[in-house]
């Protein structure tokens, strides 16, 4: 194997490594930090209510509050038990708008690809900016019909490669080793 490559396989797997334990500890901070937020509404939302136990006994807001506020404690008397996941509704509406995102991106993608394909079918002479001899003559004084032949020559040759050999698009989306 060449040098280069090892030295590219050694970046990317150091990059995966060193990402996933970056997740991880993100993920770790963010269950602490998710434990202590649960506990803190918990401590206000059980205090409001015994607030309005003593101020509302008869009204229909308490109903629905007591019936509100037992679901919560079955809720946590579950997490604290069973150290279950409780999911909140901004992690839900976090996933459906991913997956839409997802979803999206698949569309484009295959949008793309239908669209390579009739490009490859219709075999359309694609446009290229063509100069004028007076632009070349300009541009290169005498020597202009050999240059605007070597051109062209580039071009054809590029072309020739370009169909023989369909290259996939390189991604534009930078390394990041950091």
């Amino acid at each position: 194997m060449s040098s280069w490559a090892e030295n590219f396989t050694m970046a990317s797997n150091w990059q995966i490594k060193h990402e996933l334990a970056y997740w991880k500890a993100r993920a770790k901070a963010l269950e602490y930090e998710n434990g202590l937020l649960h506990d803190i509404i918990r401590k206000n939302h059980l205090g409001n209510q015994r607030e309005q136990d003593t101020d509302n006994e008869d009204s229909e807001e308490q109903n629905e509050a007591d019936d509100q506020n037992e679901e919560f404690d079955e809720n946590a008397h579950c997490v604290e038990e069973d150290e279950e996941f409780t999911v909140s509704e901004e992690f839900i509406e976090f996933i459906k708008a991913n997956a839409k995102f997802k979803e999206d991106a698949r569309r484009e993608r295959e949008l793309l690809r239908q669209k390579e394909n009739t490009d490859d079918i219709t075999d359309e002479p694609q446009q290229t900016s063509v100069l004028s001899e007076d632009h070349y003559k300009e541009l290169y004084g005498d020597k202009w019909e050999r240059i605007c032949a070597l051109e062209m020559s580039l071009t054809a040759d590029f072309m020739d490669k370009k169909d023989e050999y369909k290259p996939a698009y390189w991604p534009n989306i930078p390394f990041n080793f950091s």
